[in-house]
């Protein structure tokens, strides 16, 4: 029987049966000096012991009763214990060089016990050791059990043990070497540990009497080695808490122990429960459980971890919630990543048992369903790898049997499929930590090469669809998956589908015509029974063909007769359905251009960021698509966040100007990039091209070759590449207008854009293009000797010719509706370039006199013919011209007043000056005088605006060339009797009436009621209608208070039957009411009702409205939403669309005391309700908006209001809404006084019923009786 049995408690030992002292007989403790010396005593005693076990060897416990030196009579005797347990005991307190002492004794004493039982069990393997040797060894391990525990507890608390050496100077550095001290103390603890599970591991049948083990003397190692780890909370803590020697220690005793593995598994899992960093360090000890085994010979073997992955899976998944104060939340939390760090460790393992936890997909913890969705990536990762070495998921299959390695192969695919499954079904996950999980463990298998190609369109699909998350990481996730998949597609490096389709079309054909001889004949007969050449009935038929086909290769190859057609046929097939399978996987991205543009325009970075990156690689990939996002994207060029901007633009150097690589293109790839780019896109597409075209020019990240090969397109090249190279020069020359201005590179403009080519083709694009970039050159002065003035010279009396019309075909209207554009640019050239404009420009006004009105040499008119396209482009001349001279003249306007305020600035600069040298009597009269200066500088500033509002308002229109036409331009536009049928025409007169209006103001306030109604008699142009509306957008900003009168009639287009026309409408009045040029009345319920449109682009435009407003402090939308609401139930607006509105609208009222009175006045319009339909709105309304308490103390007090239309299930299902959303958050009083009033409203809809009932029936028995009184 053993003499010492290990104890619960340290304290213990003083009890039956050891019955110890806590300090031996005769210890002195008179004072501090005294107790030290005598703790050093009982040390040296030990040390004396120690000495003689060296000595003595097994001997030392060997027939002690026959020995007769006193030594040897018993080595562990009672004054031993005692003393061990005195200064174990008081450890914390002993001076460090006696601690030291203390562990070295112990560590020494369990090391040589351990070496005495290998010697003895090397020479004797049958020998066990006496009584005697367990005791000492029970005895010693306990103390050095307890010693580390003591310290681990110290470290854990924060404490430094031994910290004993005086503060102040030098104290820290004590400190260091005192902690450094303790380290190796620690280090030595752990290592003798160590040593000791090794020996009663490998010498169990010697140590233990029939080898049964004393499981609390070999369960001490694994106690201290669990504080070990619970203290290895990082990389460094666990480097000094000797966590990989903790491990080995638990991993020996299991190893050589199975009765300590049930005590193991479920203090392992405790430990997982309380501290986070545990899983990672259980899940290693895993794999170290049988040390010289892999993941391939021991994953049935290992009993550690199924029994671990039985605990999880017995967890409780439905008593774990997210609120819960009780910490259990926090345990599964820390206990899920086990499940992921095995997986990657020991897939194999988890694999066999996967099943064990599977149904913790379904539980509350997306922590645990996010590990397992983790550890199925890993599993698939290696199951992917075996299938691609051939290896089997048991390694035993080799000695099976085939049919038996069939059944095994066949169960392991169908687990993978159902793995593979259960990823694509928890992309849904309520939680979207578990669906952005789910998303990366996609990108994993796919970085892995572990995607198999039949899930790859499911997998792409499903990243599409999660695009539209609501969660920004997820929707992150998802594009990086998208581009991942793109990256690691199995198709070639060029995802361009024309190459696909007209191979397919090829191979398609030869498949068609060697079909088996009965698939043929069936097929021929089916296309022979067609009617009519029907395209898709064609395509069905040969695709079923094709199907059945495949099929019928598939599953009996056998059955086609020629062999060697057989495995060409074959071959082809199998060509046919990779290009189906590239053209489908292309399909599914230009797809989805919605949900990348919603990227785009997302208000989150990374979302924009990830589309961008994807956008880039897709343009390597030559995926259509990624031209289209990227321009879609250069309208962020526009952000007012400067990394949006960059990120753009750093995009648009990916795609068109660099390689993959990050290399720049050369100069000719370039070119032809920028010009496919360019010659695609419209004018706002245009507009944000050009500002990233000049931030690169800017920054010098478009070589100078380019601009040249540009200038040889422009003169060489035909048709549309000429015109794209002269746009993309002018867009460079707006951030370097070298690239443009100079005398020769004007002459190559000439010749390029407004020369003999231009003419002989009517080229209005190269013209075009040509006068936008001369807007980038400078304005000279006269000069006949400059070779500059003289090219410019050359090129004004181009463009007046240009703009005169001279090169037009009079009988083809789209000829004329090309030239609008490029004489809208040439003038704007010519008041851009020429140093008198206002000249030119009269010149050209009084040519085309001559030439649209066919005057003699007389001077006099001809009355017998106009042309209508003439005439048109005269008004077009005329009307454009008119509001460049306002332009004009403000811009010199503005000249004069800066030069008036430089010369204040000087002359108040210059009286500075003088003002310190001057004598104080003439400093008065020169300050008087500089005063007198200044406020005749005022006088002046005055006169010059007046000189231009009486320009504007009278010169221009009311006197001149331009006065003598008005009344002309005026008539075609009312258009009396209805006599003009051009359609061109009308637009051109209406353009150049609103620029006129645009210029007087009078003008404008006197023809305003001829432009509307102009607008309503040209029910069928919608072109007209919506040139009109950005018009007269102009004239409310510039004229507000005379357009102020017609803004109804503005509204009116916002139901308007074109979409052109309602976008319009919808921008400028945005426009107008964020610039408060228009004030936000009850017609914007007609903007209300925009957000139900059918056109995506007014919605969005509606929404944009509404956010605007909601960031002002007055929040306007509040004030608004009674007036929207009266006016939406008065009109006939359906169920649906009023409700999706009032929803939108609600959501904008966040103010506690906004809420309150929105529900006031709520109450009081139910009695002003005519229909229970609008009650029923009403009630909708109610339920949307957030409620406070106060908010159900208005409902309850306002009860009388609604009381009677609670019969109606709408009206009540709302309200019973309210009271279920308040009960969330109600506090106990509140909630006594909710069900107070849900009594009410049940009651009153059950009486409510009842009278509605009777109503009914009254109804009914009245009809009755007329019906009789009739007969």
């Amino acid at each position: 029987m053993s003499k010492f049995p290990i104890p619960s408690t340290l304290q213990d030992l003083e009890s039956d049966p050891f019955d110890l002292l806590p300090y031996p007989v005769g210890f002195a403790d008179d004072d501090e000096a005294t107790r030290a010396d005598s703790f050093d005593q009982l040390v040296l005693f030990l040390e004396q012991g120690n000495r003689t076990l060296v000595n003595g060897g097994i001997e030392t416990f060997e027939n002690i009763e026959n020995t007769q030196e006193e030594e040897f009579q018993e080595w562990n005797c009672e004054d031993r214990i005692q003393a061990l347990y005195t200064l174990v005991r008081k450890s914390a307190s002993l001076s460090p060089s006696t601690r030291t002492r203390l562990v070295h004794v112990i560590c020494q004493a369990v090391c040589q016990i351990s070496c005495i039982l290998a010697s003895v069990a090397k020479k004797e393997t049958s020998y066990v050791v006496p009584q005697e040797l367990r005791d000492a060894l029970a005895c010693h391990l306990y103390m050095l059990y307890t010693i580390m525990i003591f310290m681990e507890s110290e470290i854990k608390a924060g404490k430094a043990l031994g910290n004993t050496c005086a503060q102040g100077k030098g104290g820290k550095s004590q400190d260091k070497d005192n902690a450094q001290h303790i380290q190796t103390l620690r280090e030595a603890c752990a290592s003798t540990m160590l040593t000791v599970t090794n020996a009663m591991a490998l010498y169990r049948s010697n140590l233990w009497k029939r080898g049964v083990p004393d499981e609390n003397v070999i369960s001490l190692p694994c106690r201290v080695a669990y504080q070990m780890l619970e203290n290895s909370t990082s990389v460094t803590t666990r480097k000094l808490s000797s966590g990989d020697v903790a491990l080995e220690i638990i991993a020996i005793s299991l190893e050589s122990n199975d009765g300590l593995r049930n005590t193991v598994v479920s203090a392992l899992m405790d430990m997982m429960h309380s501290n986070e960093h545990m899983a990672p360090l259980v899940a290693e000890l895993c794999c170290i459980d049988k040390g010289d085994c892999n993941d391939s010979q021991d994953y049935r073997e290992n009993k550690l971890a199924t029994e671990l992955l039985r605990e999880i899976g017995r967890l409780d998944g439905g008593a774990y919630s997210t609120s819960d104060t009780s910490g259990k939340a926090n345990g599964i939390k820390n206990v899920a990543p086990f499940l992921n760090e095995l997986a990657e460790k020991k897939p194999l393992l988890v694999l066999e048992h996967i099943h064990i936890v599977l149904h913790h997909l379904n539980s509350e913890p997306y922590n645990l369903r996010s590990a397992i969705i983790i550890a199925i990536g890993h599993l698939l990762v290696r199951r992917m790898e075996t299938d691609h070495t051939g290896d089997e998921v048991n390694p035993n299959t080799e000695h099976a049997n085939e049919n038996n390695g069939e059944t095994k192969l066949q169960k392991s695919n169908e687990m993978k499929e159902k793995l593979y499954n259960i990823l694509l079904d928890h992309v849904y996950d309520v939680s979207s930590y578990t669906r952005s999980t789910v998303l990366k463990t996609w990108s994993a298998l796919i970085e892995a090469q572990s995607l198999p190609t039949d899930k790859l369109i499911p997998v792409t699909k499903l990243a599409i669809d999660r695009l539209q998350d609501k969660t920004v990481m997820v929707r992150r996730n998802a594009m990086q998956v998208l581009t991942l998949v793109l990256e690691n597609n199995p198709f070639t490096e060029s995802l361009n589908p024309v190459p696909y389709e007209n191979k397919m079309e090829e191979v398609k054909k030869y498949v068609l015509e060697n079909l088996p001889i009965n698939l043929k004949e069936a097929f021929e007969e089916s296309m022979n029974n067609l009617e009519d050449e029907n395209i898709s009935d064609k395509s069905e038929i040969e695709a079923a063909v094709i199907r059945a086909v495949t099929d019928e290769v598939q599953s009996s190859p056998d059955r086609i007769d020629d062999v060697e057609e057989n495995v060409e046929f074959v071959k082809k097939l199998k060509v046919l359905q990779f290009l189906q399978s590239a053209i489908e996987f292309i399909n599914t991205f230009e797809s989805a251009n919605d949900a990348f543009q919603s990227m785009l325009l997302s208000s989150n970075k990374s979302d924009v960021t990830e589309a961008l990156h994807f956008f880039v690689r897709a343009r390597h990939f030559q995926l259509p698509c990624a031209v289209t996002g990227i321009k879609q994207a250069l309208s962020l060029m526009w952000s007012d966040e400067q990394s949006i901007q960059d990120e753009v633009l750093a995009a648009f150097v990916d795609v068109f100007i660099c390689e993959t690589n990050g290399e720049r293109l050369p100069p000719k790839q370039i070119v032809d990039n920028l010009i496919k780019l360019v010659g695609k896109s419209n004018a706002s597409e245009l507009a944000c091209i050009e500002e990233a075209i000049a931030r690169l020019v800017k920054d010098e990240l478009i070589p100078s070759e380019v601009f040249l090969i540009l200038w040889s397109v422009a003169a060489k090249a035909a048709g549309r590449p000429r015109s794209i190279a002269m746009t993309i020069l002018s867009m460079g020359a707006t951030a370097d207008s070298g690239i443009v201005d100079s005398a020769s590179r004007l002459r190559h403009l000439l010749q390029a854009g407004l020369g003999d080519y231009t003419e002989e083709h009517r080229d209005w694009a190269s013209a075009k293009s040509a006068a936008y970039a001369l807007q980038r050159v400078s304005r000279v002065k006269p000069d006949p000797s400059s070779a500059k003035f003289l090219v410019l010279e050359q090129i004004v009396e181009r463009l007046s010719i240009i703009i005169q019309g001279e090169w037009c075909d009079d009988d083809s209207e789209q000829d004329t509706c090309a030239w609008f554009g490029a004489t809208e640019e040439a003038i704007n050239a010519i008041f851009a370039i020429c140093p008198a404009p206002e000249q030119v420009a009269r010149m050209i006004i009084v040519g085309m006199i001559y030439s649209t009105f066919e005057l003699g040499k007389s001077g006099t008119l001809s009355e017998q013919f106009c042309h209508s396209l003439r005439l048109s482009r005269f008004f077009f001349v005329i009307g454009h011209i008119s509001l460049k001279l306002l332009v004009y003249s403000e811009v010199i306007s503005g000249a004069v007043r800066s030069a008036n305020a430089a010369r204040t600035i000087s002359k108040q600069e210059q009286a500075d000056r003088v003002k310190s040298t001057k004598r104080h009597g003439k400093e008065i009269d020169e300050n008087n005088d500089i005063e007198a200066e200044l406020g005749l500088a005022q006088a002046a500033e005055a006169e010059t605006e007046n000189i231009v509002a009486e320009i504007a308002e009278k010169e221009i229109i009311g006197r001149g060339l331009i006065e003598v036409f008005s009344p002309l331009v005026v008539r075609v536009v009312a258009n009396e009797n209805g006599r003009l049928s051009s359609k061109i025409l009308m637009q051109s007169s209406v353009l150049t009436l609103c620029k006129f209006m645009c210029i007087s103001r009078s003008f404008c306030e006197k023809h305003l009621p001829l432009l509307f109604t102009a607008i309503e008699n040209s029910k069928r142009d919608i072109t007209l209608r919506a040139n009109t509306v950005i018009a007269l957008g102009d004239l409310a900003f510039r004229f507000p208070n005379e357009v102020e009168p017609y803004t109804s009639k503005i509204y009116s287009g916002l139901s308007d039957d074109s979409m052109r026309v309602r976008l319009h409408t919808l921008m400028v009045l945005t426009h107008l009411i964020l610039n408060d040029m228009v004030k936000v009345k009850g017609q914007v319920c007609e903007i209300a009702l925009c957000l139900r449109d059918s056109e995506i682009r007014i919605r969005d435009m509606a929404r944009l409205l509404f956010h605007e407003l909601s960031k002002r402090s007055n929040n306007p939308i509040y004030n608004l939403l009674p007036e929207i609401i009266s006016r939406l139930s008065n009109m006939s607006v359906k169920k649906d669309d009023f409700r999706s509105i009032m929803s939108f609208l609600l959501n904008f009222i966040k103010k506690e005391r906004q809420a309150e009175m929105i529900v006031e006045k709520l109450c009081q319009r139910f009695p002003k309700c005519s229909t229970i339909s609008q009650k029923a709105n009403i009630a909708y309304c109610l339920a949307h908006v957030k409620l406070n308490e106060k908010c159900i103390k208005i409902l309850n007090e306002n009860f009388n209001h609604y009381k009677d239309s609670l019969f109606d299930e709408d009206v009540l299902r709302n309200f019973m809404a309210i009271v279920i959303k308040t009960k969330k958050f109600a506090k106990p009083e509140m909630k006594q006084y909710l069900e107070e009033w849900e009594g009410k409203l049940k009651t009153h809809s059950e009486m409510g019923l009842e009278d509605e009932k009777a109503n009914k029936n009254a109804e009914h028995e009245k009809k009755r009786i007329a019906k009789r009184s009739d007969r």
